[in-house]
């Protein structure tokens, strides 16, 4: 029988969001980190005036110019190439997934919420056959008559470190605009949204850290390992995006 998600849970260690995700028995749960609790939208539809042409347009300069920084990853497809990119952090109509919980907790509490907010959030999903979409045919991503979740391929090793997994999502072009996941009809009875208090963010930073969760973990660069650094001799910690 499926789970019905009703109101949000507390998270305030690692031990609490194991214990509230071990009692779903589902096959298929992805996660979500946000230190802030904002819609569910790709970083590209938080744009005014977005014009849905922009998007291939910036891809196809992105094929051109990103060769010299590939280092070894080949992306085959349109699919790939958009992995790529938004695991780099170009603006895209994907957002990030996880199929591992302690990867999303990390991204929701590994920098601090403005002053104005007192919480993160880690969000999951519980992803059923329908919703997922094999990567593989080239037009079709850009003619997606509804949103989609899939699993990237391992060309970019961010990508496998952080067990990736995207939401692709519908855009509605007679109204401009790409859909947010939790207003969704297709998907909003599907997620549950745990809240992590702000003055719980350092001790779960501390507990993740002794389990291996930290930044060069999950960023398996130079950038990655100069971040992890400075946060553990500095105390400086950077958003994901300055990686």
């Amino acid at each position: 029988m499926p789970v019905t998600f009703e109101k949000p849970n507390e998270i305030k260690s690692v031990a609490d969001l194991a214990k509230r995700t071990s009692k779903i028995n589902e096959a298929r749960l992805l996660f979500r980190g946000q230190n802030t609790d904002k819609p569910l939208k790709p970083k590209i539809a938080r744009q005014r005036d977005f014009d849905a042409g922009v998007e291939r347009d910036m891809l196809e300069r992105f094929k051109k110019e990103s060769g010299p920084f590939l280092g070894g990853v080949s992306p085959q497809t349109d699919w790939d190439w958009l992995s790529v990119a938004q695991h780099q952090g170009m603006s895209t109509r994907l957002l990030d997934w996880s199929s591992n919980a302690l990867a999303a907790l990390w991204f929701a509490v590994s920098v601090d919420p403005p002053q104005d907010e007192d919480h993160g959030v880690v969000w999951m999903l519980r992803v059923e056959k329908d919703d997922l979409k094999s990567p593989d045919n080239q037009e079709e991503l850009w003619n997606l008559r509804r949103t989609y979740v899939f699993q990237p391929f391992h060309i970019d090793r961010r990508i496998a470190a952080q067990s990736g997994w995207f939401s692709v999502h519908k855009y509605v072009e007679e109204r401009g605009r790409f859909v947010s996941l939790d207003t969704n009809i297709a998907f909003k009875q599907k997620l549950k949204k745990f809240v992590v208090p702000r003055d719980s963010f350092v001790r779960i930073r501390k507990e993740l850290r002794r389990m291996g969760v930290t930044r060069s973990s999950l960023f398996p660069d130079l950038g990655g390992l100069c971040a992890d650094i400075d946060e553990e001799y500095l105390g400086e910690k950077r958003s994901p995006a300055d990686i």
